[in-house]
């Protein structure tokens, strides 16, 4: 069957528009022909995709958020006519976290974009599961159940439960308790003791920051580490469950030889590189949408050759993108998991713009995207605005850009985070810096003007850091014109780098993670609106555009 639907996938590209019509109709449509919302929106007589878009408005999270609390409560039908199972509670990359109803049908349209996703990369990395393969290692959270019976949960702690594709290629040497470890350095150090014996010949995780953390963590405990394996167990310094530490010693009592080879490798480059430590390693998998790209850069030395592949491009909500090609973000629009709707990113603020279909759109545009799925989500502003980089066939490639909104506008000169990251990431390349994390921000008090965080992996020297501030101004100028049109008229002042004191990132990584936050999909903040968001951090140096 996976090679069946690996073979349609790929022989319709050609087609995009049949695909489209299929799913809407197969799988969206006719199914819920005698649900409350089909009833009210006529389904039963829909016979085009003009009627489809004619009949049923485009909505958000709020408004069928009565029928999704009604569903919750244990109605039935009142988006769609199959039971509705459980529910998958979003990370809150937005204010609120939304609770996005699942159906049967609905898990088997992401189960299919899985077997596409795995079985493609598979097919160009056949040696990437001759080793072990390591999945998301961190705790996917808990989950609780609603009055009416249905379980509320993230849709990784589901995916956990029921054995995420990933592991369906291979083992993985990383028992469920270890993702449980509650302090966050102890969890990645006990990972990098286990793995450090291991022939790993693929990672993957959503964050790749989370990849880049465990290396770095491997090479901050690295005498430690070595000291482990020669001996045997897990040093007593990191706070870990008996269950743990147990296992560890059980499976790992001792392995001369192995630390002998971590020694040497030390020895000769001064660092444990990813890429010696695990010399069968043959595939990294992580997200490598635009904002990921400065985690992607430090990852470099560690990684070498090593490919890489973007992971699906997807939500809670659905499927939007399988990737196919190494060292790319984004991939081919998912045409036959669900039906989409594009709307041009100028008109994404009105209430109900005209739609484009897969294959109206135009290579070097952007576009909000609207879902149709089978778990009743009907023309759903999803709010990710995706950049069309190029088409196979007549069928889009597409990459996430940011949630439409993560936007900044003092005084009319709309900053996009796509804008910040990519200013950022060039003027980074032509000084050489090396960034543990970065945001910008609207000053607080003073003249309007920008704030830019920065927290530096190595401190460049005085005369870098002084014309910081210049270079950024020219970057943003050179991204956005109305950014340049107000710094010329004076609107705006020229921007400030405020560096922080190093660990900044980090603690407010950790404390998102002890407030109950999944670390796999913390997202990096490279645009904030919020002139608070400098407070949570200990600014150690201003620095002024002269």
């Amino acid at each position: 069957m996976a090679t069946r639907d690996l073979e349609d996938f790929r022989t319709g590209v050609s087609s995009p528009e049949a695909l489209q019509e299929a799913c809407l109709f197969d799988r969206v449509i006719r199914p819920n022909v005698d649900s409350e919302y089909g009833r009210r929106h006529g389904f039963s007589s829909i016979q085009s995709i003009r009627e489809y878009r004619e009949r049923v408005p485009i909505v958000r999270y709020a408004d069928i958020e009565p029928e999704i609390e009604r569903t919750a409560r244990g109605e039935a039908s009142v988006l769609v006519t199959e039971p509705v199972r459980r529910f998958f509670q979003t990370s809150g990359s937005s204010a609120t976290p939304k609770t996005i109803p699942v159906t049967s049908s609905f898990i088997g349209d992401k189960s299919r974009a899985f077997g596409l996703y795995w079985g493609m990369l598979f097919e160009r990395h056949p040696d990437a599961h001759s080793g072990k393969v390591v999945g998301n290692f961190s705790d996917s959270g808990g989950s609780y159940t609603l009055p009416s019976g249905r379980e509320v949960s993230s849709e990784g702690s589901y995916w956990s439960k029921v054995g995420a594709a990933t592991q369906k290629r291979g083992k993985s040497p990383l028992p469920k308790f270890i993702g449980a470890i509650a302090d966050s350095s102890a969890r990645y150090y006990t990972v990098a003791r286990i793995l450090a014996e291991e022939n790993v010949s693929l990672f993957m995780a959503l964050n790749p920051s989370t990849i880049l953390l465990l290396f770095r963590k491997m090479n901050e405990h690295r005498d430690a580490l070595i000291r482990d394996v020669e001996r045997g167990g897990l040093s007593p310094e990191f706070p870990v469950s008996d269950e743990v530490r147990a296992h560890v010693s059980a499976s790992y009592a001792g392995n001369p030889a192995r630390a002998s080879e971590l020694r040497a490798l030390l020895d000769r480059d001064g660092e444990l590189f990813a890429r010696n430590v695990w010399s069968g390693l043959r595939l990294v998998v992580s997200w490598r949408s635009p904002m990921q790209r400065p985690y992607l850069q430090l990852l470099e030395p560690h990684l070498g050759a090593v490919p890489q592949r973007d992971y699906i491009l997807m939500a809670s909500e659905g499927i939007i993108a399988i990737p196919h090609v190494d060292h790319r973000s984004g991939g081919l629009l998912a045409t036959p998991i669900h039906f989409y709707e594009f709307v041009r990113e100028h008109k994404a603020d009105l209430p109900q713009p005209e739609t484009l279909l897969a294959h109206e759109l135009e290579v070097g545009k952007n576009y909000v995207v609207l879902l149709s799925t089978s778990a009743g989500l009907y023309r759903y502003n999803i709010g990710d605005l995706l950049h069309v980089s190029g088409m196979e066939g007549r069928t889009p490639i597409v990459e996430f850009l940011y949630r439409a909104g993560a936007t900044s506008s003092i005084t009319g000169e709309k900053l996009t985070e796509d804008q910040v990251v990519e200013a950022v990431t060039a003027l980074s390349a032509r000084l050489g810096l090396a960034l543990e994390g970065f945001t910008l921000l609207p000053a607080k008090q003073g003249f309007p003007r920008y704030l830019l965080l920065v927290e530096f992996a190595a401190r460049p020297g005085a005369e870098t850091l002084s014309a910081l501030p210049r270079a950024l101004d020219a970057e943003l100028e050179q991204r956005n014109i109305e950014y340049g049109a107000k710094r010329h008229s004076e609107r705006l002042e020229a921007p400030e780098v405020w560096v922080i004191e190093p660990g900044g990132y980090a603690a407010i990584r950790e404390r998102r993670i002890a407030e109950g936050a999944n670390d796999a999909q913390i997202k990096p903040v490279r645009l904030t609106r919020n002139a608070e968001f400098a407070d949570q951090f200990r600014v150690v140096e201003c620095f002024h555009a002269h």
